[in-house]
């Protein structure tokens, strides 16, 4: 496992690097609200979908909740939705976030996510909750595909934190555990390390 504490910037991903996803759960949750092909969550992932338009702030909660509702039970309640949906949040580990406050003594620490704001509000009360700390705390800066109308692998968002931060790219490493997420930081001069959660890597495996 190659060690990254050379790296003066340090880029994380959310979901999978340090919590803890199962999508799916998520997946599980809707089919338990009456969906009943699995192939709409896919193609609404896509470019344009409800998933994808949800994650890069083009549409609302509200107009997610309205659009999903057509592949569900009529009955269906926007707080069944929201519970089907925030099914794939699971914990965050203590240690990573210890790890998070070890590393900023040395590095600049920064979050690029793939979210959107009904997942934000979940894992934000659930980390308060949790731990009793926000989760911006533990950043320089943390960054949310909602809140750009970008989502990765786009470069454009990438180029965006290098920008905004003034960060040089052979001195920022970014970490996902999704590759074309890390292949594409990587064409930008940015180091990049694929977390490889079924062979059980973590990020508690990356720095001394």
């Amino acid at each position: 496992m190659p060690n990254y504490n050379s790296f003066a910037n340090l880029i994380f991903d959310f979901g999978g690097v340090l919590l803890n996803i199962d999508t799916d759960r998520a997946l599980q949750g809707f089919l338990n609200l009456g969906l009943s092909d699995h192939s709409v969550i896919s193609k609404e992932f896509q470019e344009g979908g409800l998933f994808d338009c949800l994650e890069k702030g083009i549409i609302s909660p509200d107009q997610f909740r309205s659009g999903i509702r057509k592949y569900l039970r009529p009955d269906v309640s926007d707080k069944d939705i929201d519970h089907a949906w925030n099914a794939m949040l699971l914990d965050l580990p203590i240690e990573r976030l210890e790890l998070l406050e070890k590393l900023k003594k040395n590095h600049r620490l920064f979050l690029l996510s793939n979210t959107n704001l009904i997942h934000w509000e979940a894992y934000m009360a659930l980390i308060k909750e949790a731990h009793g700390v926000c989760l911006s705390d533990f950043f320089e800066q943390d960054y949310y595909s909602h809140n750009m109308g970008l989502r990765k692998p786009d470069p454009r968002i990438y180029q965006q934190v290098l920008n905004e931060k003034a960060l040089v790219p052979g001195e920022t490493l970014f970490i996902d555990d999704m590759l074309v997420n890390v292949e594409a930081a990587r064409l930008l001069g940015m180091g990049g390390h694929y977390l490889d959660l079924p062979k059980g890597e973590s990020i508690l495996d990356l720095f001394d």
